[in-house]
Parts: C-alpha cells; sequence; structure tokens
C-alpha cells in the first residue's frame, strides 16, 4: 500500500478512505480493467471497416501495448493480481474471474459477429477462439516481462492476424462435398 500511496501522491490513509482494505482496492483495479477493454472493444468496433478488422484492431492495440512505456509494471501488476487471486480464491478469485470471463465474452461476441458476417469459419468455437487469443496475449506479455527485446511483439501480433485471416478465408471456399 506504500509503494502505491508513493505512486499516488496520496498517503496510505488516504487510499484506505477510498479502499478499506487490499482486496477491495484489487477489486477496483478488476472492475477498472474490466471497463478500459469495454472502451477499447467499443472503440474497436466503431471504427472498424468489419467484425474481423477489429478483432485485428483490438489484437494490434494489445500486443502494442506490450512496447509503451509502463508495459513491464503492467506485467508485473497483471502478476501480482494473479497470485493474490490465486492466494485468497473465496476474496478475490471470482472478481479476477469476472473481469477474464468479460475480456473473453467481448472478444468472443466481435467473433461471432464475424462468423455471422461470413468472416472467419461459423464451425469454430468463438468462445475457445477468445480463450485461445486471450491466453496468447497474457502469454506474450509474460514472456515479454522477462524476455524483453527478445520477444517481438509485432510478429506475434501478426501471427495472430494470420490465423484469423486463415479462418476467414475457410470461411469463404465453398463447401467441397
Amino acid at each position: 500500500m506504500q509503494e502505491i500511496a508513493a505512486e499516488a501522491d496520496l498517503s496510505a490513509g488516504a487510499i484506505y478512505r477510498y479502499f478499506p482494505s487490499k482486496d477491495d482496492l484489487l477489486r477496483g483495479v478488476f472492475a477498472d480493467c474490466t471497463e478500459q477493454h469495454r472502451e477499447k472493444f467499443a472503440q474497436a468496433s466503431a471504427s472498424a471497416d468489419s467484425p474481423c478488422a477489429a478483432i485485428g484492431d483490438v489484437g494490434r492495440a494489445a500486443w502494442s501495448s506490450l512496447k509503451r512505456e509502463g508495459a513491464r509494471e503492467s506485467a508485473i501488476l497483471n502478476l501480482e493480481t494473479v497470485l493474490a487471486a490465486a492466494r485468497k480464491p473465496e476474496e478475490l478469485g471470482a472478481a479476477r474471474r469476472e473481469m477474464l470471463t468479460a475480456q473473453i465474452e467481448m472478444l468472443g461476441g466481435l467473433i461471432r459477429q464475424a462468423q455471422a458476417a461470413g468472416e472467419v469459419d461459423a464451425g469454430v468455437d468463438a468462445r475457445a477462439l477468445a480463450t485461445t487469443l486471450l491466453a496468447a496475449y497474457l502469454g506474450s506479455s509474460l514472456l515479454a516481462l522477462e524476455l524483453g527485446e527478445m520477444v517481438d511483439t509485432d510478429a506475434i501480433c501478426d501471427v495472430m492476424n494470420g490465423m484469423l485471416q486463415n479462418l476467414a478465408s475457410q470461411a469463404q471456399e465453398p463447401s467441397r462435398s
């Protein structure tokens, strides 16, 4: 809490006025992350030409965030929240799962829109694909934390977009009977 107070230029007592406990603070972090993701998905959906393009925009924004200033601290915060939720599943596990589930559902919604538009193979499990994409991003953030410049996040994003394009081309191929 002292580190958070120092970073926020507040006293620890001031933070406790807003968040009565560390668990409440972490639940606030989870809620804030979920809201930030909702805004990013809404922006991508509004500005993209198609659902598949929106998925690509969300992916590019996510992977490019791994190169921004503060990415290391963000990855460490993510790890600390994972560990805190694992250590206190009754107090924090549900809030962390809600945050991750919301991300999967938002991405899954875009995938289902892309499927409805014929941009992604309708036979692909949208939730499984969304979970896979989130796992790839989370794994990339951990590798970037540990390996730094050795992790080419642009190349990873290109590979992920290529995989989506393959799913798109499969959706557009005439069925072979």
